[in-house]
């Protein structure tokens, strides 16, 4: 939806705002892509405004969105910029070949874009590590440059911990995003269960400058299919569901402790049961409401 978005903002000669969407996407997948070819995305887009604040914002509030419907996730970030400019210092032309190694954390395939012995440990370093700010000032030392984007992502993480979710995101250089049209920093968002990201985005001015408008980007988006997923919907088994019967006369004690249940996070359905025992039955556990013996969630 991104070069949609830019396109209509380049049509209305807009060059600042905040937008959000909701709609259902289909996208081309190589054979071994695991997602989903057609599938629903919630996104937000940051059009205009400061590089840091933007990206801080982005990032927090794709973080929020998940915290508030009961998804804890955790974010990866990358740098189209860093690796364009360690491809410039070590002279690498093929970035469709560095970035495939990149994003595969193969040294062997490193190996057959550079012979420079150098540029071969900094791309290992920047494959193979995953912390903080200070993960960029390592590569800095190592590769003689950097030191602008050591600064921004200090920034960065300096803004994030304002937002409260420092602790949740993390430096990992390797993270490359499918689209092109990224030309700064990306990003991914993981949460446990689920083996892809459920969502991610990064900065795209360079897009927002083919369509004439000379303006700053940022945006991201998450897959509803895989969010639904992760809080063990229809495709998922991380909340099974409970059965809750009642016979005959616990009809509203039975529907208030279905709400009990499901406003404790629990999945459960009611039903009427004619049966010998009496009073609710939770599963295979016989509920005495006569006795006093009532089911605690």
């Amino acid at each position: 939806m991104t070069t949609q978005i830019a396109r209509m903002l380049a049509s209305k000669a807009k060059d600042e705002g905040r937008l959000c969407y909701i709609t259902n996407c289909i996208r081309y997948l190589e054979s071994r892509n695991l997602s989903l070819r057609e599938y629903w995305q919630a996104g937000a887009e940051r059009v205009g405004g400061d590089r840091v604040s933007a990206d801080a914002e982005a990032v927090a509030l794709s973080l929020e969105m998940l915290n508030s419907v009961g998804i804890r996730a955790s974010v990866d970030l990358g740098s189209m910029s860093v690796i364009r400019k360690l491809m410039d210092r070590f002279k690498i032309n093929d970035y469709k070949r560095l970035t495939g190694a990149i994003g595969s954390k193969s040294i062997d395939d490193l190996r057959k874009v550079t012979g420079d012995r150098n540029a071969i440990e900094t791309f290992t370093l920047l494959m193979t590590k995953r912390g903080k700010a200070e993960m960029i000032r390592a590569i800095a030392d190592k590769a003689g440059c950097l030191e602008d984007e050591y600064e921004y992502f200090r920034d960065l993480y300096r803004a994030l911990d304002a937002y409260g979710c420092a602790s949740s995101v993390f430096v990992d250089l390797s993270t490359i995003r499918e689209m092109a049209y990224y030309n700064d920093l990306v990003f991914e968002i993981f949460t446990w269960g689920i083996g892809l990201p459920i969502g991610g985005g990064g900065r795209y001015d360079a897009m927002m400058k083919d369509f004439g408008i000379n303006t700053t980007a940022t945006g991201f988006a998450l897959s509803i299919d895989l969010c639904v997923r992760a809080l063990g919907g229809p495709q998922g088994n991380s909340n099974e569901t409970l059965k809750v019967y009642y016979q005959d006369g616990f009809r509203d004690k039975g529907i208030e402790l279905a709400r009990r249940l499901r406003g404790s996070g629990k999945c459960c359905t009611l039903d009427a049961y004619k049966g010998e025992r009496s009073g609710i039955l939770v599963g295979e556990k016989a509920v005495k409401i006569e006795s006093g013996e009532e089911y605690e969630p």
